[in-house]
């Protein structure tokens, strides 16, 4: 398997089928993640070689994470963002909040952007903050609505990566920034070994497919961005699926419980108990990479500049 290649696993759901598995997943996990991992449903972010200590330093990473996030795309201070992916909220309360952005926030989870807009309300920010269920590709926002546009955790879900970059340029405008951060993988070959877990990650997860870092740059440059950068976080968020901090349970301890679950909301929900194992294996290999990356909307000047108009 090619590290950078964007097709699906075997099993993969495709075009509805996929948005309705995510849509599935997320609403049959909320309560778990958000119990478990609070405000911010995505990885921790910590110096590299340091160790997680007490349950307040998830929330201290993950926190950390956004910021870094903010500062490595540089998000405009009081711009408009289109959360793509926006879980629970918890970044874009971030954003609309210290950063002073208004954001608009799009997740296929209908109980994820109730959530969402139950903590803006709670936080004071519901003026500023607003979420909603709809596909990203059917969004209904017009041409240059945004300054910036914000991917936390969500580009996995997204088959055509293509498209996404081409849609996240219609929506930006002139000067807008693009934000990502994902989970991705090596760029080159697999071994069995690494394919094999990547495949059960995918499978767990929802997910039909992983880029490279490499392989979105190419993506966004392919699109028309400019300033095209990424940067490599895989030893600074590693730590976020060590078993103790990772807060799931033994599979050993927990089978009771999980049978439970499975019963009473359907098996899909037992990816969120298996994605911690495989993910630490992932990243131990080196298969499993995590990163930012950054590009820029070109100005009107330089449009006009390049094709000599």
């Amino acid at each position: 398997m090619k590290a950078n290649s964007t097709s699906a696993y075997p099993s993969a759901p495709a075009g509805p089928g996929l948005n309705a598995a995510v849509e599935r997943y997320y609403d049959t996990t909320l309560d778990l993640y958000e119990d478990l991992w609070g405000e911010h449903v995505h990885h921790g972010f910590w110096d590299a070689g340091e160790r997680p200590g007490s349950d307040e330093d998830r929330h201290v990473a993950t926190d950390r994470l956004v910021r870094e996030l903010v500062t490595f795309a540089g998000i405009p201070h009081g711009g408009h963002v289109l959360d793509v992916g926006c879980g629970i909220g918890g970044p874009a309360l971030y954003l609309a909040g210290p950063v002073g952005c208004s954001v608009e926030g799009v997740t296929l989870s209908a109980a994820q952007a109730a959530r969402a807009n139950e903590k803006a309300a709670a936080a004071g920010l519901a003026g500023r903050a607003r979420f909603h269920q709809r596909d990203f590709f059917d969004n209904g926002y017009p041409d240059a609505s945004f300054d910036a546009l914000w991917a936390v955790e969500s580009l996995m879900h997204i088959a055509d990566r293509v498209a996404f970059f081409a849609e996240a340029m219609r929506l930006l405008r002139p000067g807008g920034v693009l934000a990502i951060a994902t989970w991705s993988v090596r760029d080159g070959e697999l071994t069995a070994e690494e394919h094999r877990v990547v495949d059960q990650i995918l499978r767990h997860q929802v997910m039909p497919s992983f880029s490279s870092l490499e392989e979105h740059e190419r993506l966004a440059a392919a699109a028309g961005f400019a300033a095209v950068a990424s940067a490599d976080w895989s030893a600074n968020v590693a730590n976020s699926w060590e078993p103790t901090f990772a807060q799931v349970r033994e599979l050993d301890n927990g089978r009771s419980m999980m049978r439970d679950l499975a019963r009473d909301r359907g098996v899909d929900v037992l990816g969120f108990f298996y994605a911690g194992p495989l993910m630490l294996k992932g990243f131990e290999t080196g298969a499993m990479t995590y990163g930012a990356v950054r590009a820029t909307k070109p100005a009107l000047e330089a449009t006009f500049e390049a094709t000599g108009d």
